[in-house]
Parts: C-alpha cells; structure tokens; sequence
C-alpha cells in the first residue's frame, strides 16, 4: 500500500502532538499528548491492515521521504518501504511503552459555539509569537465573541483581539494555552464546554481535535 499525501500531512501534524503513534486496522489514526491536554482523531483514506506501533514519527516520515512514494508491505514485526531498487525495514515499537489514547471523548454539553476560520487562527498564531504571549481567550463582550492572545500574569501586557463576529447570550472567558493549538491550518468549528474541554473540527476534512482548557477559565461570572 501506499501512503496518500493527505494522510502524509496528518501524520506531519500529529508527530507534532506526541512522538508516538500506535496504527490499528482500519482507517482511523487516534494521537493524544503526554500531558493529555490534546487529543486527535482523523479519518484517513488509507486501510491499514494491523495493529503496529511507531516510537518516533519523525523518523518513521523521514524514512518514508527518502523514496519516491514507496510502497509499504506489513509484517509481523515489521513493515518494508520499498521503492524499485530501494529497501527500508523499518521494525514496530512494543505498543506497552507507546502513549496512545486509553478511551474516545464524549464531549458534554457546550454553552459556547463558534466559527474560527484559517485566516483568524493565523493572525491569532502570529500575534503569539510578536507579543511572546501564551495564553488565547474567547470571550463574551457586548453580546459578541472576542478571541484575545493575552499574558495571564501580566495585566498591563499588550493584547491583540479580534472579533470574531458570533452573537453570544452567555458570560464567559474560555482561557487555552496557545501551546496547546496545535491543529493543521484550516477553518474550525469550535465547540467549548465549561467542563474544560472543547472540539476543534475542521471544515473541510474529517479531523477533530479536544483540546483542554486552562483552570482560569470562567463561565457565567
């Protein structure tokens, strides 16, 4: 089998979250963080056969890039990459010492919906990295939605917000850490609970990532 460059892009994606991937049959890949503050999940084209795991994706991808497309074929412990004249073995990690996600999410009820486009993530990623900040609030402010790249611990820090033209009825100031926004670029349907959990789905691809929020958080205060 091959390995598509959408699929490709994802793993890039994941490898950013955690080093470790654990493939299982089907076509599903399933990362979540050592801190357990991100978790992913994706559909993928690809039908892999077998449970195998992967100790450094990073490496795993760099082998994969060496060749042209390469076909894989899967073993019992291990797969080959192959591409005419080149051969890599490449042998699965012991899935005990891997961190994958114990159990899926089931996500509460969510006071706080809103459409967060590539174009918004990316001023909010760039304003980040000028200002040095860390931490990104949404937040309700005269009957609308602002999304705020602050510093907690500094009130007379520079801000940069942006409205992100949603109506809201409730109080509350959603607070994640911007460590922690580590979904491929895209449109987002964003959904947050007060259970400090929220889902970021992207628009245009079967991609869901649960992203925890930051203790400081505030709802209807």
């Amino acid at each position: 089998m091959k390995i598509s460059s959408e699929t490709i892009n994802i793993l890039k994606n994941f490898s950013g979250i955690n080093a470790n991937l654990v493939f299982k049959p089907g076509k599903e890949l399933k990362t979540i963080s050592e801190a357990k503050t991100i978790m992913a999940n994706a559909s993928i084209l690809e039908d892999f056969p077998q449970t195998f795991g992967v100790y450094d994706l990073n490496e795993f991808l760099s082998l994969y890039n060496l060749m042209d497309e390469p076909d894989l074929e899967f073993s019992d412990k291990f797969l080959t990459m192959s591409d005419g004249s080149q051969r890599i073995k490449y042998y699965y990690s012991e899935i005990e010492i891997l961190t994958q996600p114990s159990k899926d999410i089931n996500m509460p009820e969510c006071e706080v919906i809103l459409d967060l486009s590539a174009t918004n993530l990316d001023k909010i990623r760039k304003a980040a990295a000028v200002l040095g900040h860390s931490e990104l609030a949404f937040s309700s402010r005269g009957g609308g939605v602002i999304a705020s790249v602050f510093n907690e611990k500094d009130s007379t820090a520079n801000t940069f917000d942006i409205d992100l033209g949603t109506s809201s009825t409730e109080t509350f100031n959603y607070v994640f850490s911007i460590s922690n926004l580590k979904m491929l670029q895209g449109d987002y349907k964003v959904s947050i609970s007060s259970r400090l959990i929220s889902n970021w789905r992207n628009a245009d691809n079967p991609l869901d990532y649960f992203i925890a929020l930051e203790k400081s958080s505030s709802f209807g205060v």
